[in-house]
């Protein structure tokens, strides 16, 4: 069905907006209501829901997401192949981040991945949630991605490296002229909580030692947290990597038993991701040998 255009599709449904969908893409919003109802024709079905607020799938539209995801990854897949008879000297790469690695390793990363390789596309896709990062590699959307903690045994990884969780805490906490956060009094002060605790290991801090946090925020951004407990509104725990050059006046502590995660990149398969995954994984861990102590 040469009209289909499983892209396109996607964003539409991802954004719920013909605009922000034009501007992700690089069209005008014209031209992505004009794909969308060249799709439509072409199946004879209204795909979206047109409503003054944006767009939504229609019933027959949810009903074929999961085909023209299928669509979106057999696409990726063709293009990458072709790519690979090509050689390295084009292709792309979709690649799973997390805020710490966006901001600490990726700009050197790529640097030196864009310096040897120009050719070759990197799109960035950013989620803090490791379960459904997970999702996403072994479902193919993404070709690799950066994990922590324990991974689905259905992804095959690599350890980059292993960090220390701490506790973030303002200038005026009882702890602040301690060198160390007691583990056992982490139920005893305001706790700051973030969206993704259950998934990233900070959770499983509080379970393993019986503990219950003393919860008055849940956000989703790290910086924000970050800026509240500034406020000495609570303490918060954060990855050591993410707390380099902290632009909030806070103490970072590191707890009196170590607590720790390990940073890991991982692909449905090592040895048959296409060669341009393959060679970014390969500078991924040279670039981490060189840089991270």
């Amino acid at each position: 069905m040469e009209k289909m255009n499983a892209e396109v599709f996607l964003t539409v449904a991802r954004l719920g907006s013909f605009r922000k969908a034009a501007d992700v893409l690089g069209y005008t919003q014209a031209g992505v209501s004009y794909i969308i109802g060249a799709m439509e024709e072409e199946v004879g079905l209204a795909l979206f829901i047109r409503e003054r607020a944006g767009v939504k799938l229609s019933p027959e539209g949810k009903a074929l997401l999961p085909q023209i995801k299928e669509l979106a990854k057999w696409e990726s897949q063709f293009k990458q192949k072709i790519d690979e008879l090509n050689g390295l000297e084009k292709g792309s790469v979709r690649v799973q981040i997390f805020d710490s690695i966006s901001i600490h390793w990726m700009p050197g990363i790529l640097r030196d991945f864009k310096d040897d390789y120009p050719g070759i596309n990197l799109e960035l896709i950013s989620e803090e949630d490791n379960l459904e990062a997970e999702r996403r590699v072994m479902k193919g959307e993404v070709d690799c991605g950066f994990f922590w903690t324990k991974v689905n045994p259905k992804i095959e990884t690599i350890p980059l490296m292993e960090e220390n969780l701490m506790a973030v805490i303002p200038p005026e906490h009882p702890l602040a002229s301690e060198e160390t956060f007691p583990v056992e009094k982490l139920g005893d002060y305001p706790y700051i909580a973030m969206k993704y605790d259950s998934h990233t290991g900070i959770d499983e801090i509080f379970l393993s030692h019986g503990l219950e946090p003393n919860s008055v925020f849940r956000m989703d951004n790290d910086f924000a947290a970050m800026a509240m407990v500034s406020k000495n509104l609570g303490y918060c725990i954060m990855p050591e990597l993410l707390l380099q050059d902290v632009p909030y006046d806070v103490y970072c502590l590191e707890f009196d038993e170590p607590q720790k995660r390990t940073i890991s990149i991982g692909t449905n398969s090592l040895k048959s991701c296409s060669k341009a995954c393959q060679k970014f994984i390969e500078y991924t861990r040279n670039w981490v040998a060189r840089n991270v102590e």
